[in-house]
């Protein structure tokens, strides 16, 4: 597999450096890969963002804020995913350039951001990356300094005092309790990642120590005797300038110098106590195990990737040769400071100019490469560029090649890296002006001599995939691509331009050879040796193949199995049309099953394929466009291929045929002959996508037609108002006499589990609603949102039909999916018929919660309380034609509640 890992993964990731506690392999899995439902995705993904902002202890606004960047890296990235394919490259490979050009710079820049006006780690070494493994020298060894390491030594030199020193005196004070803190504390040093528990038990609130080693202001002292202090700590602690410049940000050549030599103005002394006496100020226990928290996490990260990336290498190797990660802290530290630097420099001329002086320091070599997703004039390019980067260097990489290095650690090691990058840089402009020229010469000239003068096969295929320049210049560079072509890969791309010419567009001048040129071009594609890096694809054009032949079966089965491919590696858009693709072929002639058809819909939104629109469509929404879909653009038979007819609409459409003559006629025995002739279609749903049954698509067909009519003028009606009025009762009618003669139809619910009652209790047809209820139909029965017919009418204001309900009668205990008794529903849409007999007929209902812990009486207080939440339930409401209960009647409400609130919760 070459995948770019989903967002998904990557909190997994940091989930498990954090401690927290783990899940099942299957669902970890499932939730990394984005394969579970919607529902246990959703929690899940909840469920973990709360454990890792538990276990970093975030206070709500830290939680906000970290919830606001983390959308903000899933748009960006989701684009990249998009728009990104991988090819032949490992999983390594995809991994090493995540890091080095969006994960790295992207992290480094949204850090510094942070830090800009007080740094978040306040208190921590200010001119070093505490956080990060530090090159150091052990016994005359290179050796790196672990991120837990540096915690602890941070935490000695504000105690005073040696490790052994503290780990005796904590022993002592708990008689024994911490005899292991020593091991422990060792064990740290030396590079192991610190247990969680270990943390917890070791640095609890409780903990009480001297903290000899820290520094704090006496307010009551004048400013030039708080500089004296100051200076006095340095020299207690033996602090040089160079020294300090690693634990306070004053690190500017000289700076520090002139401080410790008393040269400088009193802004510079006040700004130097300030910076001292919070590096140096006394942390609490919370504090201290917040930093450990967060150096575990960062330790036990880079632990893993470098094990992954570079197996075999040792954790404290400060070989950059070796060990490759070394440049992603360079990246990191680069684009950090730089950050800083632009708004040191800049702040006071404001956003603009910090980055403007931000671009301007970047290395030209890397400014539209390494650091293209940052950079601030392409904000709105840069991940369309950063992708197309990406997909270029996936193609040329071979997998289980050497990663290769992003940066140099060294001049030695820097030039040849810098020569690569300006070449490439070179190369890709080149090649891009060329396809523009030659797109344009294209427009007047010969496409086949004009193609001849080109030998570059990418300038060539970017050519090919241009669909303004019409057919026959596609089809001549499809030609020139063939030629070209120099590896099985392209050569299978080729094929595959091919495909798409014959399949995914305007077939009515196909050539008659349509069916047998596309056989033909498939098996090319299956015998290629690149056939596995193009399999997808090609499944994809198979199945649009036998669609062509009118094999619906083994098209939705390659669909199938070209979506499950596709989870192999990054194919840019491919995989959420494949969905749509597949989702559209399960409903073209069937109802929408949730449970079977969700997968599908979850990887449209996954692939990308709902981002143009305003707001994300349901599943319902989604599976009707998807049927038009099908019949409109996917399902294009060949030449001398019989079109299949939509069976849904013809049996539609047949239906209206035959009823409407006697729906104006009032003929009762021809509507009698009908139900008898029409058994077998009364027996279950009809072919269509929502599912409906003939009694329920009547209702839905009446509804609308009656609707239809109420829009049109009057005059239109003229003479007419009568015979169209009797129509519409005889049909009316018969949907009573159908419910008696076909009980079946009755509770056949839709794809929102939707039944004949519900719509008729939601439209206060209180005769049709007792016919109903006579004749078999389920009042118990609940729809997608657990929405029960007594729901239905209370919302509509329909008391009779409530009583007919109620009276039956029905069970009163029925709850929605966000737990809405129907007492709650009654008492929020303001229905005093409903909210008095239901208070008489079950009083315990009074005392139900729903899913936000609130009883009715709660629930309605709650909305007069805060306009906003009444607000939105309004704007809910008007989406589908309601009208919300005014504060007067919420208030109204209140009183009757508390007026026969009952004493005692059942």
């Amino acid at each position: 597999m070459s995948t770019l890992p989903l967002t998904e993964a990557i909190l997994l990731e940091i989930h498990q450096s954090l401690g927290c506690p783990s899940y099942p392999t299957t669902k970890k899995n499932k939730f990394a890969t984005g394969q579970d439902s919607l529902a246990a995705h959703k929690t899940m993904g909840e469920e973990i963002l709360n454990a890792i902002f538990d276990a970093l202890d975030m206070d709500p606004r830290a939680r906000v804020d970290a919830i606001d960047n983390l959308t903000e890296f899933w748009n960006a990235y989701k684009y990249l995913e998009l728009n990104t394919w991988t090819f032949a490259a490992d999983q390594q490979q995809v991994v090493w350039m995540l890091l080095g050009y969006f994960y790295m710079p992207g992290l480094a820049r949204r850090a510094a951001f942070w830090s800009l006006e007080d740094t978040l780690d306040m208190g921590m070494p200010g001119g070093r990356f505490w956080y990060l493994p530090e090159p150091r020298e052990v016994d005359g060894k290179p050796s790196l300094y672990p991120p837990a390491a540096q915690v602890l030594d941070w935490l000695l030199d504000l105690l005073g005092m040696t490790l052994e020193e503290f780990a005796d005196q904590r022993s002592e004070s708990t008689d024994g309790g911490h005899d292991g803190l020593r091991r422990s504390l060792y064990n740290w040093r030396k590079g192991t990642t610190p247990d969680l528990s270990t943390i917890d038990k070791y640095f609890a609130n409780e903990l009480l120590v001297d903290f000899k080693g820290a520094f704090a202001l006496d307010s009551s002292r004048s400013p030039a005797e708080q500089c004296a202090d100051a200076l006095a700590f340095v020299t207690r602690k033996q602090l040089t300038a160079d020294q300090l410049r690693l634990e306070i940000p004053m690190t500017q050549p000289g700076r520090l110098e002139a401080i410790l030599d008393g040269s400088v103005d009193d802004d510079e002394k006040a700004a130097f106590v300030a910076y001292l006496a919070r590096r140096y100020a006394i942390p609490s226990p919370h504090t201290i195990r917040q930093r450990l928290l967060f150096a575990r996490m960062v330790q036990d990260g880079y632990t893993r990737l470098l094990k992954f990336l570079c197996p075999g290498v040792d954790s404290r190797c400060a070989d950059a040769q070796q060990n490759k990660l070394l440049q992603l802290f360079a990246i990191y530290k680069f684009a950090y400071n730089m950050t800083i630097d632009g708004w040191r420099n800049c702040r006071d001329q404001g956003e603009a100019a910090e980055n403007a002086w931000f671009e301007e320091h970047l290395p030209p070599w890397d400014a539209r490469g390494l650091y293209l997703s940052i950079l601030p004039s392409q904000r709105e390019t840069a991940n369309s560029a950063l992708a197309e980067l990406l997909t270029r260097h996936f193609a040329e990489v071979q997998p289980g090649a050497a990663l290769e290095d992003h940066v140099g650690l060294g001049a030695e090691s820097e030039a040849p890296i810098i020569q690569r990058n300006i070449e490439r840089m070179k190369a890709t402009a080149e090649e891009f002006k060329a396809e523009l020229e030659l797109a344009e010469r294209l427009k007047t000239a010969s496409p086949w001599r004009t193609l001849q003068g080109e030998y570059r096969y990418r300038v060539v295929s970017q050519i090919a995939q241009r669909r303004n320049l019409g057919p026959k210049v596609r089809q001549a560079a499809i030609q020139r691509l063939r030629e070209l072509a120099s590896s099985p890969s392209e050569t299978i791309q080729a094929v595959l331009f091919e495909l798409d010419t014959f399949l995914n567009n305007d077939r009515s001048n196909s050539p008659k050879d349509a069916r047998d040129s596309v056989q033909a071009l498939l098996e090319e594609a299956e015998s290629c040796s690149a056939y596995k890096l193009w399999k997808a694809a090609t499944l994809q054009y198979k199945a649009k193949h036998l669609l062509a032949c009118n094999d619906f079966v083994g098209a939705g089965r390659l669909f199938r199995e070209a979506l499950e491919t596709g989870l192999e590696r990054n194919c840019g858009p491919l995989h959420g049309e494949v969905a749509r693709d597949c989702l559209a072929v399960e409903v073209a002639n069937q109802k929408l099953i949730l449970n079977n058809h969700e997968k599908y819909y979850r990887e449209m939104l996954a692939g990308g394929m709902m981002t143009e629109c305003e707001e994300i469509p349901s599943i319902e929404e989604t599976a009707r466009w998807a049927s038009e879909y099908f019949w409109d653009t996917l399902y294009k038979p060949y030449p001398g291929v019989p079109p299949q007819k939509r069976r849904a609409s013809a049996a539609g459409r047949k239906m209206l045929e035959e009823l409407m003559p006697l729906f104006f006629t009032g003929d009762q025995d021809g509507l009698q002959a009908w139900i008898k002739a029409n058994r077998q279609l009364l027996k279950s749903n009809l072919p269509d996508v929502d599912g409906n049954s003939v009694l329920m698509l009547l209702i839905k067909m009446r509804t609308s037609f009656a609707q239809g009519l109420h829009k049109l003028p009057a005059a239109m009606l003229e003479g007419e108002q009568q015979s169209v009025e009797a129509m519409l009762e005889q049909w009316r009618q018969f949907l009573g006499l159908l419910a008696q003669e076909a009980p079946k139809q009755l509770n056949i619910t839709d794809f929102k589990s939707q039944t004949p009652l519900m719509l008729m209790a939601e439209s206060v047809d209180t005769e049709l609603v007792r016919i109903m209820l006579q004749a078999g139909a389920d009042p118990e029965k609940q729809d997608w949102q657990g929405m029960t017919a007594l729901h239905s009418a209370i919302k509509s204001h329909a008391n009779s039909c409530v009583d007919a309900l109620l009276d039956h009668p029905c069970n009163l205990d029925n709850e929605t999916v966000d737990g809405q008794s129907p007492l709650h529903t009654a008492a929020w849409c303001a229905n005093k018929h409903a909210v008095k007999r239901l208070l008489q007929l079950a009083p315990h209902l009074a005392w139900k919660r729903n899913a936000q812990g609130m009883t009715p009486l709660e629930r309605v207080e709650y909305l007069i309380e805060e306009p906003e939440a009444l607000e939105a339930l309004a704007r809910d409401l008007n989406k589908n034609g309601r009208q919300c209960a005014s504060m007067q009647e919420l208030l109204s409400i209140v009183s009757l509640l508390e007026e026969d609130l009952p004493e005692v919760s059942n």
